[in-house]
């Protein structure tokens, strides 16, 4: 017998990185460029060696610089390929005198309700980030939502603020390098009481020492690495605690330990104790008189500490974002970070300054909603925020100022993604980064077009012949705008549509994500889901037509629409809540229910050419109907063994290779006609991380894919 050898199978083609890095005119004060990336809620200096620090984004992995200190740092990706990039905290383990192993724990910490990857527990790496090791204890830390970590060579213990199954928060511990674990909170002989555990902190000179919380049951040490623990705090703090929503930690080299507590979403409690937490004393609360630490109200997640490494009075704690009206008595022009240095040797009253505004040199200051705050070799204060990472020079006093690090990194957290094939530009909605663009095409550097949180964005190219007209807007449809473009990508025109109600019908409320579709046959007409219902326009935006009351479309970064196709541009499918609802005629033909029998609806498409045809998906479901909604098929089919997660979006290709195609937690799927059901994953390279909108040009024949943590993505050759 002849062998015969088969060629290997094509390779798949590559998803390329599309920025933004950085993102320039972001919402911060007096930074060059006013960068901004996304969140980070993790770093870790090195303890040593300035120019050394790792990052962790809201939902954007792990990445090492190598020249922090440089004005625009380079940054290299260090866990795209990990089950999870949704970094919960990030630390060094003291005990190894190189300075090569970190501990990373996983846990949704995003502002965009709390979404992210999947918990798997921790990354662990002993050659100072060449290699993460997955850690997930046999299955014992899957879901768990990590929030702190100290790692101590051969035992690490760790800190767990929710989990898929309540009882598992707390503090655990493992003296096997992970193998194996036990749950120390509510354990027999521990002394430390059941409950979420917010933070975890080390002590620098005494790895052994630790401080955590349970639950609303009060402070807690540990002087044998996590094993057994004793109540320290005092009535004041644990009568705060009892109410807590979120509590941070940080200890210095002399003895001195910093508690923020946060309840009600604000600040309510900053203490100090100067003899290891045998004794403690009630700090000031910044800025009391002019809204607090967190006017926004988002101290559950926007809360940081950091002492300093000289001086054991000093604190660094930031909050959520500056209070209006503008300018404030602190300097701030816009809602950007709000931090204070805190000074325990001083007069009660007089405790706190600012570290941004008018504490600086040029009235600088960071993006708001900060999440980690450390102190570098050099003593240079590193924030993460939700903007990204800054430092501050000279913090001991105003002679310093703020300034980005966020170099290269590629971090936003995109809901909402769109593709201008007249000007070859990719336009997007982002978590806390505003609505921003390619400033060129295949820049990876962009620009805001507003700031605050983006909303749904859209793109009409076919309408006007060398025009592009570009719809974005921020939270709630403010600054709802369309821009016209020429090829060059040079602005012609900016007009702010009125949304004028037609005939009476009930105004437009706004949701917080308020989705917005255009049709497919005529891009001048677009849908907006409301709050109360849905709309119509036929003159781009100017006016609207009430066609939906009462009919609210799922716009939680989603736009579950589906509007127009050849034969039929009256065409319209949207998702609400676990209905499908389809109106096959103009108005006033009502949106009515269809057969529709699957969970909530995540996403719609339209085949362009047969408005009859069109796809839903759930969570973790696809159907199919060929006959306007009057039955519906699951083609679903393979999906689920290839691993996809959660479903965050859905596409439709037109042209000769027709295919539905969706975006999940752990890449993108293609299911080619004439079925649909047939699953395999589409192109290679892209990172590990919920792909929450797609879009796909049929001329220029390309797949733009808007990931919550890594960025805007492209797939040519489609």
């Amino acid at each position: 017998m002849i062998g015969c050898h088969w060629p290997p199978p094509p390779p798949r083609p590559c998803w390329a990185q599309a920025g933004p890095s950085p993102n320039t005119l972001g919402q911060v004060e007096n930074i060059a460029n006013r960068e901004v990336v996304g969140g980070i809620n993790a770093a870790a200096p090195h303890p040593t060696n300035p120019q050394i620090v790792f990052a962790g984004g809201v939902n954007g992995g792990i990445w090492r610089s190598d020249n922090a200190t440089a004005a625009n740092p380079n940054w290299i990706r260090q866990t795209d390929t990990a089950e999870s990039l949704s970094i919960g905290a990030l630390e060094f383990d003291p005990t190894d005198p190189s300075n090569q192993t970190l501990v990373a724990g996983i846990g949704r910490f995003s502002s965009f309700s709390r979404r992210g990857g999947a918990l798997p527990g921790l990354l662990r790496t002993t050659n100072g980030g060449t290699v993460w090791a997955g850690i997930d204890g046999g299955g014992t830390l899957r879901g768990l939502n990590i929030s702190g970590v100290a790692p101590r060579g051969g035992t690490i213990v760790i800190s767990v603020n929710t989990a898929t199954s309540a009882a598992n928060a707390g503090v655990w511990r493992s003296t096997n390098t992970g193998a194996a674990w036990t749950r120390i909170s509510g354990g027999a002989g521990t002394g430390l009481p059941a409950g979420a555990a917010f933070d975890l902190a080390g002590d620098p000179a005494n790895p052994a020492r630790l401080f955590t919380n349970a639950g609303g049951n009060g402070v807690f040490r540990s002087t044998d690495t996590g094993a057994t623990w004793t109540s320290v705090g005092s009535a004041a703090m644990n009568g705060l605690l009892a109410a807590a929503g979120n509590v941070e930690f940080s200890i210095g080299s002399s003895n001195n330990v910093f508690v923020a507590i946060v309840g009600g979403g604000r600040l309510s409690g900053i203490f100090r104790s100067g003899d290891g937490g045998t004794t403690w004393t009630s700090m000031d609360l910044p800025a009391a008189a002019n809204g607090g630490l967190h006017p926004g109200g988002q101290g559950g997640i926007h809360l940081s500490i950091a002492a300093d490494r000289t001086n054991a009075n000093i604190v660094y704690v930031g909050g959520d974002r500056q209070n209006n009206p503008f300018p404030n008595v602190f300097g701030a022009r816009d809602f950007s970070g709000l931090l204070f240095r805190g000074n325990a040797s001083l007069p009660a009253g007089s405790q706190f300054t600012p570290l941004t505004h008018v504490g600086t040199t040029s009235n600088s200051s960071p993006h708001a909603d900060s999440r980690d705050m450390d102190v570098d070799a050099n003593g240079v204060v590193i924030e993460g925020d939700d903007g990204g990472i800054y430092r501050r020079t000279s913090p001991l006093n105003a002679a310093g100022d703020w300034f980005s690090m966020n170099g290269n990194l590629q971090t936003t957290e995109f809901h909402a993604i769109a593709w201008d094939a007249n000007a070859n530009i990719i336009v997007g909605g982002a978590q806390d980064t505003g609505s921003p663009q390619q400033q060129a095409t295949g820049n990876v550097t962009w620009q805001s077009i507003s700031t605050a949180d983006g909303g749904d964005v859209a793109v009409d190219d076919t309408s006007t012949p060398g025009r592009s007209t570009r719809y974005s807007s921020n939270q709630f449809l403010g600054s709802f705008r369309r821009r016209v473009f020429n090829a060059s990508n040079v602005l012609q025109s900016q007009v702010f549509p009125a949304r004028t109600v037609l005939s009476g019908g009930a105004a437009l409320q706004a949701q917080f994500y308020t989705p917005i579709k255009l049709n497919n046959v005529d891009a001048t007409r677009l849908i907006i889901g409301g709050a109360n219902s849905v709309y119509e326009s036929l003159d781009q935006g100017d006016t609207l037509t009430e066609i939906g009351p009462g009919i609210v479309v799922n716009g939680t970064g989603n736009d579950p629409i589906a509007y127009g196709a050849t034969g039929n541009a009256n065409m319209l499918y949207v998702g609400s809540a676990s209905r499908v609802l389809v109106r096959t005629a103009a108005a006033p033909a009502a949106l009515a229910p269809s057969t529709y029998a699957g969970g909530a609806v995540v996403d719609l498409a339209i085949d362009p050419g047969a408005p009859n045809t069109a796809f839903a998906a759930d969570a973790t479901r696809v159907y199919m109907t060929a006959n306007a909604g009057a039955t519906w098929t699951d083609v679903t089919g393979n999906l689920a063994a290839l691993t996809p997660g959660t479903i965050r979006s859905l596409v439709f290709r037109s042209g000769l290779n027709r295919a539905v195609v969706i975006g999940t937690d752990t890449g993108v799927f293609i299911a080619p006609g004439a079925a649909f059901n047939s699953w395999s994953r589409l192109g290679d390279c892209l990172p590990r991380v919920p792909v929450y909108d797609l879009d796909y040009d049929p001329t220029d024949r390309k797949f733009v894919a808007g990931t919550l943590g890594r960025g805007a993505w492209l797939l040519e050759n489609q």
